[in-house]
């Protein structure tokens, strides 16, 4: 199962959507994904990928635009987890 996958089936779980809905260019605001609820989904992303995503929320919304943007940020995020000494 792809991350992109894993993420559709999350925000489906997360905003009570049809997975088929969720297509990697539909914007976040389309989803109705706001502040609150973009750090509701960025808690669950952190349990579900096993990554820590970064404290700043309000930059991060701007950056991650998409439902694409969210999986290509959690693939990054999850390449430096693999690349951090243990």
């Amino acid at each position: 199962m792809t991350t992109l996958d894993r993420l559709r089936a999350l925000l489906a779980d997360e905003l009570a959507l049809d997975p088929a809905k969720i297509q990697p260019d539909a914007t976040l605001e389309s989803l109705e994904v706001d502040s609150l609820r973009m750090i509701e989904i960025l808690f669950r992303v952190d349990e579900e990928f096993g990554v820590s995503t970064p404290s700043d929320h309000n930059e991060l919304r701007a950056k991650l635009r998409t439902v694409g943007d969210l999986a290509a940020f959690i693939d990054e995020l999850a390449a430096q987890s693999d690349a951090t000494p243990r």
